[in-house]
């Protein structure tokens, strides 16, 4: 259905004082912010899982070492979707129409787009407890991640607890106990908390207080400026945070194709055809350096 003169008559009158039209602005580009950035020349992008050594043994005089062997874990493959949307707009609607309305509708197009891929990253996140899954076969956030070694791991907070003093503490004393598919102790320390705008001023009291937020005590704030906040606004939990670290972050966005746009006139109608298309793929393959709290 292309835009006709029919349907916006007002913009063909020379009366009107002003067309209010878009003057917001758009929040700042927030994916690249938490998600690891990265282009694709493929079909689809593909990464494997691997472990080292567990713990030496023990070696007796006189009898032979111990060998132990590398293990191989699952594998990830990005398959890059493709986005698109069109506009068609008359010849007569372009010639006739009086305050430059049609000729920005090519950027609504990218701003259309934006929005999306913005959403598109933020649900590695919202659909991190559920289906967003990476070389375990488990959730994103899960308090059972299988290793490859034996034993399973946590990086989701249970029970699930508000943004408070407490549950941020625990999620930190829990990645204080990061190992490796092995077992092996690893150094993770959390640096970023990441989470919606409802939860910022809780997050201002618990991060910026010299002392200890809500209680009467005047103890010092052990928690002051021990997360760098973040908030996004394609959160779809208003109470759901999440927490990361910037020694490690395996969740990633594909660029297989960058937005492309298009404009070409139609011979039979006269009138112009507007496009954007592009392909991404996002997702997660390893866990650790992420953690976070889900509470319904």
């Amino acid at each position: 259905m292309a835009t006709m003169r029919g349907n916006f008559a007002q913009l063909l009158a020379p009366a009107l004082m002003e067309v209010f039209f878009e003057k917001l602005k758009e929040h700042p580009e927030e994916y690249s912010q938490f998600l690891q950035v990265d282009t694709s020349e493929s079909a689809y992008e593909e990464t494997q899982e691997m472990a080292g050594f567990g713990l030496a043994k023990k070696k007796y005089e006189g009898e032979p070492l111990t060998y132990d062997d590398p293990i191989q874990g699952g594998s990830k493959r990005w398959i890059h979707d493709a986005y698109a949307l069109g506009w068609q707009v008359t010849k007569e609607m372009i010639d006739d129409e009086k305050y430059n309305i049609m000729s920005k509708m090519p950027g609504e197009l990218m701003k259309s787009c934006r929005q999306l891929w913005e959403q598109i990253a933020a649900n590695v996140l919202n659909l991190g407890f559920t289906t967003v899954t990476g070389f375990d076969g488990t959730a994103f956030f899960n308090n059972t991640h299988p290793l490859l070694g034996g034993g399973t791991f946590s990086n989701l907070l249970t029970p699930a607890a508000d943004l408070s003093m407490t549950a941020l503490q625990d999620i930190i004393i829990n990645f204080a106990y990061m190992v490796n598919n092995r077992g092996l102790k690893m150094k993770l320390s959390p640096t970023d908390i990441w989470m919606p705008p409802d939860l910022q001023f809780t997050a201002k009291k618990i991060l910026e207080s010299n002392l200890e937020p809500f209680t009467g005590e005047n103890q010092t704030n052990v928690l002051r400026s021990a997360l760098k906040p973040h908030y996004l606004h394609f959160l779809t939990s208003p109470r759901a945070f999440h927490v990361s670290t910037s020694d490690s972050n395996e969740a990633k966005f594909f660029w297989r194709v960058k937005p492309v746009v298009d404009s070409v006139d139609d011979f039979d109608t006269k009138g112009t055809k507007h496009s954007i298309y592009f392909r991404v793929s996002a997702g997660v393959d390893e866990w650790r350096g992420w953690s976070a709290s889900n509470p319904t």
